[in-house]
């Protein structure tokens, strides 16, 4: 902060800003003309009148040069901790997908008990149960494989791009990766843990999946398809093994996509023939590691996972040939028991995936608003919503800094802390491609406040979703979604902090130094805005703030404290944003105004 000296030519300077006629006073005309020189959207005529109000002490309706003085002056005083080192620069757009911790030539056994039995295994390697050694009631998964020796292709492993990959999906239906550690040529996924076992054991156990199961686990795994495949991403191995029950509940249907390790890129188009036989598509059996295939490989195998699931057996079999052959010709049994008492819609579902020309297979996102899909029971909604949609609200009046703290948060949260804000989620996502739009969640609002949320102003809902959209990409993803839609008794709980901690210790230390703060800022940055100087003047202010015992750096009891504080003051009203600003800010924002602009 400048010193009084500089705060004094500061505020001379700025009233004559102001003051735009020269009559020693600032009339609301003038104020309003000046404000809106630096944002519209932010200063209306309610944010004009409230700041004349705070200002105007003898109500006059103008403000004098001693009344700007004493109400900037007292707000320094009254404020003098304030804490908004992100938001005195302006707000950025966050990256949060950066948030993920990576740890290299690190000893994964120093930070998690890992159990000896596996609970999954294969080609792509082994997975376990851990625990972790900090809060040994905070359980996750963890897939050890091993990486590739080093070669002078410049071309990614599969295991760098199926990191890439898990990053970059943000889905309440795929499996998060919530953290990477190198040890020498050992690589382990740190992930969400999921004890349900795989819809295979459920199918081998009954024979087959009720019609009713089976639309909720379709429903759930064509939307988390959309989704990626909106990203040019496919999976490439859809089967019953890749999909996973949250919960050992048998009444809990909430499943996630797992296993990415084929999944690519496939804008270019792809050429492996990977996956299995059984739900491979005719034209990736055929490819022969030559001839381009596109996603639409995905949809013929969720059509031949809904047959499995409906009666237990495959569509094809036999030799590769005869394999081949049946699935070119769309032959399979269709008629006999249980087809011949199956709902039309389900049918209808399956033989318009198990076509054999890839462009007359129904795109995924049709498929995933399907009228069979829509027609099973929904999740259901929570007496929570309410609460959910609130914390919306408390969320976007919070400091960038705040959002981002809690952003970290909820990236280290796994399905069994997400149950209720997963909920509203799905409810919200009425076209099932795993993001809300605007308009979904204006939709939801409405609802929720009845007669009075059909009367809300467009213009507050669009500034409440800039607030909840971190990065920036015009819909709200799913992590996005829960950082606000977290109430303080979630991101409390300790075990959820260290996690976020641990996202922060980027050098695995103990504690959290200004280099790390700066390495943060620097990489969630999406728009670059900030210079590495600024990130680091950010972060030496953030150490200062949060550093009670003087050491310079941010333990794990200080960064209870500073999480503390980021829920200490919430706002029931976003819209009313100008209330959240400072005098002092307003002074700084006015101060570079250019003048030329202010004359007309």
């Amino acid at each position: 902060m400048a010193d009084m000296a500089d705060t004094g030519a500061m505020i001379v300077e700025t009233f004559k800003k102001f003051d735009l006629n020269g009559d020693g006073m600032i009339s609301r005309d003038e104020l309003k003309r000046v404000l809106c020189c630096i944002s519209t959207d932010q200063f209306d005529d309610s944010a004009v009148d409230a700041l004349l109000a705070a200002a105007d002490k003898n109500k006059d309706g103008f403000v004098q040069y001693e009344e700007f003085v004493s109400w900037v002056t007292a707000d320094m005083k009254d404020n003098p901790v304030e804490f908004k080192p992100l938001d005195e620069r302006g707000t950025f757009q966050i990256d949060y997908r950066k948030l993920l911790p990576e740890r290299f030539a690190v000893d994964v056994a120093k930070r998690y008990d890992l159990d000896r039995a596996e609970i999954g295994a294969g080609g792509f390697g082994q997975v376990f149960i851990a625990r972790d050694k900090e809060f040994s009631d905070r359980k996750v998964a963890v897939k050890k494989t091993r990486k590739p020796a080093r070669t002078s292709s410049s071309e990614p492993s599969d295991l760098e791009k199926e990191i890439e990959v898990m990053k970059e999906l943000d889905h309440p239906n795929i499996c998060k990766l919530l953290a990477t550690f190198e040890e020498g040529r050992n690589l382990y996924f740190i992930m969400e843990l999921c004890e349900g076992g795989e819809l295979f054991d459920r199918i081998i156990e009954n024979g087959f999946v009720s019609e009713r199961t089976t639309s909720i686990i379709l429903a759930q795994v064509c939307s988390a398809l959309s989704y990626a495949h909106g990203r040019g991403i496919a999976h490439r191995d859809i089967k019953p093994e890749n999909v996973v029950f949250c919960t050992k509940d048998r009444d809990d249907t909430r499943i996630k996509l797992i296993d990415w390790g084929l999944a690519t890129n496939f804008e270019g188009g792809m050429t492996k023939a990977v996956g299995s036989m059984t739900y491979a598509a005719p034209e990736v059996i055929s490819s022969q590691d030559r001839k381009a295939y596109s996603e639409a490989c995905d949809l013929w195998s969720v059509g031949v996972l809904t047959y499995v699931m409906l009666c237990g057996k495959p569509p094809f079999w036999g030799t590769r040939e005869q394999h081949y052959k049946a699935a070119r010709a769309e032959r399979y049994p269709f008629r006999d028991d249980p087809w011949d008492r199956m709902n039309p819609d389900a049918k209808d579902f399956v033989k318009n995936l198990l076509k054999a020309s890839p462009a007359a297979r129904t795109p995924i996102g049709q498929a995933a608003k399907h009228p069979w899909l829509l027609s099973a029971p929904t999740e259901g909604s929570t007496e929570n919503t309410g609460a959910v949609l609130s914390n919306l609200k408390n969320f976007a009046g919070q400091s960038t800094f705040s959002r981002l703290c809690i952003t970290a948060v909820a990236r280290q949260l796994d399905h069994a802390h997400l149950k209720d804000i997963h909920k509203v989620f799905r409810e919200m996502d009425t076209d099932g491609n795993g993001v809300l739009s605007v308009e979904e969640v204006t939709t939801a609002l409405r609802k929720l406040n009845g007669d009075t949320g059909a009367q809300m102003d467009l213009k507050d809902v669009e500034e409440l979703f800039k607030k909840l959209d971190a990065d920036g990409s015009k819909t709200i993803d799913y992590t996005e979604f829960c950082a606000a839609g977290l109430g303080q008794k979630t991101s409390s709980q300790d075990d959820v902090i260290w996690a976020a901690f641990k996202t922060f210790d980027l050098d695995n230390s103990g504690w959290i130094s200004v280099e790390n703060l700066k390495t943060i800022l620097d990489s969630a940055d999406v728009k670059d805005v900030w210079s590495a100087n600024v990130c680091e003047e950010v972060g030496q202010e953030i150490i200062q703030k949060f550093d009670t015992n003087g050491d310079g750096r941010i333990t794990f009891e200080e960064w209870q404290q500073l999480m503390t504080g980021c829920w200490s003051k919430t706002k029931t009203e976003t819209t009313d944003v100008v209330k959240s600003v400072s005098a002092y800010d307003l002074l700084a924002q006015v101060s570079g105004l250019d003048m030329s602009t202010l004359a007309k």
